[in-house]
């Protein structure tokens, strides 16, 4: 039921806000608007006003909504109102209510990201777990558990030095908070390959220090995984190396490890944080056969040996070993929100990030360099709409706004039957100056409803796979 609710309300959400762009820019263009509905199929409920302005009704099906405008194409108009009607607009103000309804979607995106921001939520604290041997991080000291204080990205012929930028240096390093902070940076850097460097502190008693991380000196990493921090050997923020849950009938459970040990050795080598359990665990293989692990292990005050024998799985980055247990304590945070302006900078950077990479993604599909089986359809949206809810507002917040980035540029692709289709029709008209006759508008019409339909049916067969595999 939460799933369905979640889904549901997110539908009107959006749908709503949606047409309402397409209304309040009709409005203000002075086309009359003569049906707003949210929902498709039969009439819940409908509001008629006598002085014969906007009719209101709400559709039983919430998959999307309508607004009906005065236009001649569709029915006969009377002159006192022909100057009221959608095609007697000019070409510029007809495009400015067709984009309307996307930008809306657009700038609720926004809005909601921004409301995030500014509200605040619990980051991980940047403390750096340890390094992967022989990334650039190990190689220029870092043991982990290091705190990083400040972070900038500087082209690879630029040297700070150890005492890092001079009060004359136009040189800013950005002051980290929280992990997500030091990320920002990171992925700056691995996108415009430059060297990063971190302002750290061992301890409260020890001084600051600059550390350089050298690109390409592990050119082995791939640039886009989930943790931009990787390319250096960063896997994430250091985590305690105790057991959070562990999988029935797994070689963990087989070996007698327990949700709550902090294990404090593997194999005779002292175990600093989770990130360093993980790594040994995945790598206790030799010739593609699991080597047996032995763990000393802290339970209730206690200390005690286990033996495990991992299992050996394929990943995309070869046969790996698993034990089957959840490893890692929730890392230490703090709460970090930001102010009213800089909230609003953070919601449009948020959403430009979405479209540039939504962009690539569907560049990457017509291209063939990706399948179509990243579609995804109205059960997979379901299926994220009621997991964000469970895990609280605040993510099914950030849930909505993902989802009204993708509705808007979804309609603002050029296919007819979607807005970009409609503005596609008015490119045409403004480069040949006339439209495009009826004929072509209804083979168009044809053409774009079946490759909506080819497409959402490929996403439902993609949300099958997904869901039951």
């Amino acid at each position: 039921m939460t799933t369905f609710l979640a889904f549901v309300f997110a539908l009107l959400v959006l749908v709503s806000v949606h047409e309402w762009g397409h209304y309040r820019m009709a409005v203000a263009m002075g086309v009359k608007v003569l049906t707003f509905s949210i929902g498709m199929g039969p009439v819940l409920w409908r509001s008629r006003p006598s002085s014969g302005g906007t009719e209101w009704q709400l559709g039983a099906l919430p998959i999307g909504g309508y607004v009906v405008m005065l236009d001649e194409s569709q029915a006969y108009v009377e002159p006192p109102e022909q100057a009221m009607a959608f095609n007697r607009q000019s070409l510029g103000a007809r495009a400015l209510i067709v984009v309307a309804g996307p930008v809306a979607n657009l700038l609720l995106a926004v809005l909601l990201f921004a409301g995030l921001a500014w509200w605040g939520q619990s980051e991980p604290l940047p403390i750096l777990s340890t390094p992967r041997q022989q990334s650039a991080a190990a190689q220029a000291g870092l043991m982990g558990g290091e705190h990083v204080i400040r972070a900038i990205a500087l082209e690879t012929s630029v040297d700070m030095g150890k005492e890092g930028p001079s009060e004359e240096s136009s040189l800013s390093p950005v002051s980290v908070q929280s992990y997500n902070d030091l990320q920002d940076v990171a992925k700056q850097a691995s996108a415009q390959a430059q060297n990063l460097w971190l302002d750290v502190r061992a301890s409260p008693e020890h001084p600051a220090r600059w550390v350089r991380l050298s690109w390409g000196s592990n050119p082995g990493t791939p640039v886009s995984t989930a943790s931009p921090l990787a390319v250096w050997g960063i896997e994430g923020p250091r985590t305690r190396a105790e057991i959070g849950s562990v999988l029935p009938d797994s070689p963990a459970a087989q070996g007698g490890l327990r949700q709550g040990d902090v294990v404090q050795q593997i194999n005779g080598q002292s175990v600093p944080d989770a990130q360093f359990l993980r790594r040994q665990l995945r790598q206790s293989l030799q010739n593609g056969q699991a080597l047996p692990v032995s763990l000393q292990v802290e339970r209730g005050g206690q200390s005690m040996s286990l033996n495990l024998m991992p299992q050996v799985v394929p990943s995309e980055l070869g046969s790996v070993s698993r034990v089957g247990a959840v490893i890692g304590s929730p890392p230490e945070s703090i709460w970090v929100d930001h102010g009213l302006w800089e909230s609003l900078g953070q919601g449009v950077q948020a959403v430009a990030q979405m479209t540039g990479a939504t962009a690539s993604m569907v560049a990457d599909m017509v291209t063939g360099r990706a399948g179509l089986e990243q579609l995804g359809g109205p059960l997979a949206i379901a299926d994220q709409a009621g997991k964000s809810a469970q895990l609280g507002w605040s993510a099914y917040v950030r849930f909505l706004a993902f989802l009204s980035v993708s509705i808007g540029l979804l309609n603002l692709l050029p296919l007819p039957l979607l807005d970009g289709g409609h503005l596609m029709y008015y490119l045409w008209e403004l480069l040949t100056g006339k439209p495009v006759s009826v004929d072509w508008m209804n083979a168009l019409q044809k053409v774009g409803l079946m490759l909506l339909a080819a497409l959402m049916m490929m996403a439902l067969v993609n949300d099958g796979l997904r869901l039951w595999p």
